[in-house]
């Protein structure tokens, strides 16, 4: 990486050294660390840990994992489905959490996306997290753009699914270097 990128990225980005949850400024463009909020480290804590557990669960009655079977989405329904390495089937409602590009470390929740990017029926259930983040005070859940590492991706993901009383987290390379991340509601087999 050259200098001049380095610097460039600073300006950008700000302070941001990989830890912790930044939001961007809509006021300055720059990285800021948000506010400690007690209340939101604990329910961070309960649901990483909560949904963590129910996820392993699931990834292993239903065989999600280890690149063995399929997943498919639609999203103008809402819907998420895995086919087990066997052909069984099995859906759960979903939600499309956020967006997320490695190289940068920037989180765009799934509320923000611009008209067109995911339908709707796959956009529903986050909006409403976004307005539980909102009437919380919680600003990692109510900032339109985050700058989070990879572990705080998955926390993020975690909360919203602990929000949305979803038991199964899950997420898929899009491109070269973004990540979508998935809330997923209790999973039940179809055939």
């Amino acid at each position: 990486m050259d200098i001049e990128h380095c610097q460039e990225r600073n300006r950008r980005w700000g302070d941001y050294e990989g830890e912790g949850i930044w939001y961007a400024c809509p006021g300055c463009g720059s990285l800021h660390k948000t506010e400690a909020d007690p209340t939101f480290a604990e329910v961070l804590k309960e649901a990483s840990a909560q949904v963590g557990e129910t996820t392993q669960s699931i990834y292993d009655t239903y065989q999600i994992g280890g690149g063995a079977g399929r997943w498919d989405t639609f999203e103008a329904e809402g819907l998420f489905k895995f086919t087990s390495p066997e052909g069984r089937v099995s859906m759960a409602p979903y939600g499309v959490v956020a967006s997320w590009n490695e190289s940068s470390h920037s989180w765009m929740w799934g509320w923000n996306f611009p008209d067109g990017w995911i339908e709707n029926g796959a956009l529903n259930q986050v909006r409403t997290v976004h307005d539980i983040g909102r009437d919380h005070h919680w600003q990692a859940v109510s900032e339109k753009l985050l700058a989070v590492n990879t572990n705080e991706a998955w926390h993020l993901t975690k909360l919203c699914a602990h929000l949305l009383n979803y038991p199964l987290v899950y997420r898929a390379k899009v491109n070269e270097v973004n990540w979508h991340y998935y809330a997923i509601g209790q999973l039940a087999w179809v055939n």
